[in-house]
């Protein structure tokens, strides 16, 4: 009686296992991981034991009394085993659901519930790998309501949503199936054709903006919205998602100021091309994903030439070594306040590099520009102090450079956010002095410990008296008030001598060391601690040009 009491309860309880083992298999049929595939080979090894331990007991001829107490205990742990299975899969699945209701919120437009550009730039990366096993080409079409604008002007917000609702669905209507709409920003959407080599483009172009300016209803109103396309293709205008992605938005841009339906990217294209609006709304993309980059300029300490300082240098790359001018795009960030974002970016990068150096045991000084909308922030103050706190980084290895014009224009207000600062301990300098005109009294009452001298005034300094002069008193007006003086621009070494003989603190120009990107100063770093001597000489200290 007790054996058949025993098999029972062992063959119930291995049943109960198999169960488990069938309820893993279905789970990571659904959930292809590495968490969900590692209960298969314990459920597996839980089976083997139960089947093992139940010919054992049909074998013997009598059953102990001990045996019986371990065939309930393996009963108890089959019922054990599907009930804590049970929850551990429900609880895997709501995390897969949740996580997938994650990627859907951020992948996901929300008013169109198409994809979105992070869902591009995944998908692009996939279409690439898959092109460059089998070949072939794939085109991107990036396609802009040109009106819109102007629409968003006259109807109210949700008559716009409506009206790009509309125009979505009529542009996934004349789309195959295969080819996956995105909507990439706010008036503007992409997609992808496979195998385009087999398609003529210019005709299939040609038909979808034709059937797209059907004038849509709203309002009991029939609007027509107006549009063109940029086309790019894989592999000949770009081998990776992020520039495929800027050929194709450079194309269409070409196509609107030509006023055509659409254009084929070329080479030719150039940030000088774009109009002030069309460089706006590029901006405000490059903004939304931080399209930038950070290139550092060598500064010579003539007086400690081994203390090593450079400035940070904000570049925006459109690709194939071209950049959009500073001087084009930042007063444009200016007007919209966007500058403090970027300023941001640029501060938390420093801050991150310095504190990846110093890891690596070298220690450099990095300045920093900041905007007049800058000073204008009331949490700069705190946004500093918050990332003085976040990395293992000495406040005076930063100095922010302000333009002597920005000191000007609101010179208390200017005066408080500049001591917040200078209480932190992070250093202040004056960039382009002699250009704002600005007043001793003012100057004297800041907490500036540097002034970086106008180029204008040092580009032709040897030819100039009166510029002479001017960095002349420059020099000793720095040195009573306390500070250190820069000279910029220089850019030959008879300038370099001069300045270091009338007593300036610091020099930078392409003399001393032209613009790096982040791995050749970190290479340039390494060099110069490894050979200090070669980095030292007076007249050409950090010659890299």
């Amino acid at each position: 009686m007790l054996k058949i009491v025993a098999i029972t309860l062992v063959l119930t309880g291995m049943c109960l296992i198999i169960q488990a083992l069938r309820s893993a298999i279905r789970l990571y049929n659904k959930d292809r991981r590495l968490s969900t595939f590692s209960f298969l080979p314990v459920m597996l090894g839980f089976t083997l034991g139960y089947a093992i331990f139940s010919i054992y007991l049909i074998n013997k001829n009598e059953i102990a009394f001990i045996e019986l107490i371990v065939s309930m205990i393996f009963f108890g742990g089959g019922i054990f085993t599907v009930m804590t299975f049970g929850v551990i899969s429900q609880s895997i699945e709501r995390i897969a659901k949740a996580e997938l209701q994650q990627w859907q919120q951020i992948s996901y437009d929300e008013l169109t519930s198409l994809p979105n550009r992070r869902y591009l730039v995944r998908e692009l990366k996939d279409r690439i790998l898959e092109f460059k096993t089998r070949g072939g080409e794939f085109t991107l079409i990036s396609l802009n309501i040109n009106n819109f604008n102007n629409i968003n002007e006259v109807f109210s917000h949700q008559e716009c949503d409506e009206l790009l609702l509309l125009f979505s669905e009529k542009l996934k209507e004349n789309l195959s199936p295969e080819n996956l709409l995105f909507r990439s920003s706010t008036h503007r959407f992409a997609f992808i054709l496979k195998d385009s080599e087999k398609l003529n483009i210019h005709s299939y172009l040609e038909e979808l903006h034709c059937a797209l300016e059907a004038p849509f209803p709203i309002k009991n109103y029939d609007v027509n919205l107006t549009n063109c396309c940029g086309v790019a293709i894989y592999p000949s205008h770009g081998v990776d998602a992020d520039e495929m992605i800027k050929r194709a938005e450079s194309a269409m841009y070409s196509a609107k100021r030509g006023q055509e339906p659409f254009t084929i990217y070329e080479s030719v294209s150039t940030a000088a091309l774009f109009s002030r609006d069309e460089l706006s709304s590029m901006l405000n993309q490059a903004i939304q994903n931080m399209d930038f980059e950070l290139f550092f300029q060598p500064v010579f300490n003539i007086k400690e030439p081994k203390k090593v300082s450079m400035e940070a240098l904000l570049r925006w790359p459109l690709g194939k070594g071209r950049y959009v001018n500073n001087d084009e795009f930042i007063p444009i960030a200016e007007q919209t306040y966007a500058i403090r974002k970027i300023t941001r970016w640029v501060l938390d990068t420093v801050f991150r590099q310095l504190e990846s150096w110093r890891e690596d045991g070298f220690y450099p000084q990095v300045q920093v520009n900041l905007s007049i909308k800058d000073l204008e922030e009331k949490e700069l103050g705190g946004y500093l102090q918050e990332l003085l706190h976040r990395y293992n980084v000495s406040p005076d290895s930063v100095i922010l450079e302000i333009t002597e014009t920005s000191l000007m224009q609101d010179p208390e207000r200017c005066r408080r956010t500049l001591e917040e600062i200078n209480k932190l301990g992070v250093l202040l300098s004056v960039d382009d002095f002699g250009a704002g005109f600005s007043s001793l009294s003012i100057l004297s009452n800041m907490p500036i410990s540097e002034l970086k001298i106008d180029r204008s005034f040092v580009t032709d300094l040897l030819t100039s008296s009166n510029h002479e002069a001017i960095v002349r008193s420059t020099v000793y007006l720095a040195h009573s008030l306390g500070c250190k003086v820069v000279a910029e621009g220089v850019e030959t070494e008879a300038l370099g001598q001069y300045l270091i003989s009338i007593g300036c603190d610091k020099l930078q120009g392409y003399w001393y060391g032209r613009p790096m990107s982040f791995a050749k100063t970190d290479q340039w770093l390494r060099d110069i601690n490894t050979f200090p001597e070669t980095f030292s000489h007076s007249n050409k200290a950090y010659n890299i040009r």
